[in-house]
């Protein structure tokens, strides 16, 4: 079994909310929505290239109908479907209420707060023995309102469709032994010694960010900022399988502006 991180493309249509008091922009943790949920009004941030899964805020899901027909036979049991109001097109938040206790605590990293309570994943491994066979999409309670998972039985419904927008990138695989773990960290560490051994010339977090405004990439370790192709100020964070997740930042982490920046070659986003 394979389970991916759940993801927009980056080609993805981009989505606004208007009215920000709204439930849709409360968490979503794996409760049930369906008895206090009305349908608000979204509105297109920016159009792009694929709209069959539309992005609009980390940990939300969005379907449009065609693919909510197609879906409703697999997942209903696992997520409820909630209407948005849209001008073009006919949209649903897909609400996963499956929350399952599968992570495997002796080989994920755990980050802990100092009373000892889990803060985050450092690095998150499932035991697969606690996903049912036949799961297509679920959450963890431990992030359950900023992550959705979906198995390779989801990925073949949108393969078998040709659904567009979302990146399969990310994956867990049951297969993934002790030894292939260790090949990918020494992968990973290496593509991080590339890029510090390449940097030249250093930056603050200030200067650094004004070269961004001029169409300049920077990185620092495994954090990158730039432009994407309409303008927008990204933030990346390096992941194992060497692809960035990027993100618009709400806010700047403070560590983010005492490290050092260098110039480095644009990602296509």
């Amino acid at each position: 079994m394979k389970v991916y991180e759940l993801r927009n493309n980056d080609s993805s249509m981009d989505l606004t909310t208007i009215d920000w008091e709204h439930e849709l922009v409360s968490d979503f943790n794996g409760d049930t929505k369906g008895g206090i949920w009305t349908p608000t009004k979204v509105k297109t941030l920016y159009k792009k290239k694929y709209n069959d899964f539309p992005r609009l805020l980390i940990g939300i899901t969005i379907m449009k109908e065609t693919v909510k027909e197609v879906f409703e036979a697999f997942i209903s049991r696992e997520a409820e479907f909630l209407p948005l109001i849209h001008d073009e097109l006919e949209l649903y938040v897909v609400n996963v209420t499956n929350v399952l206790d599968c992570v495997d605590w002796t080989r994920s990293d755990v980050r802990t707060f100092s009373d000892g309570e889990w803060a985050d994943f450092n690095k998150l491994v499932f035991d697969f023995s606690k996903i049912p066979d036949d799961t297509y999409m679920f959450k963890i309670k431990e992030t359950a309102t900023v992550k959705v998972f979906v198995t390779d039985l989801f990925k073949k419904v949108v393969d078998e469709h040709k659904f567009k927008g979302l990146n399969f990138s990310v994956v867990y695989d049951s297969e993934f032994t002790q030894e292939k773990e260790e090949e990918q960290q020494r992968l990973y560490d290496a593509a991080l010694e590339e890029i510090e051994r390449n940097k030249g010339q250093e930056y603050t977090y200030d200067a650094a960010r004004e070269l961004v405004d001029q169409g300049e990439a920077m990185a620092s370790g495994p954090w990158k900022m730039q432009l994407n192709q309409h303008g927008q100020f990204l933030q990346g964070e390096l992941l194992k399988d060497l692809s960035y997740q990027w993100m618009i930042p709400a806010y700047i982490p403070p560590v983010l502006l005492l490290k050092s920046w260098h110039k480095i070659k644009k990602s296509e986003i």
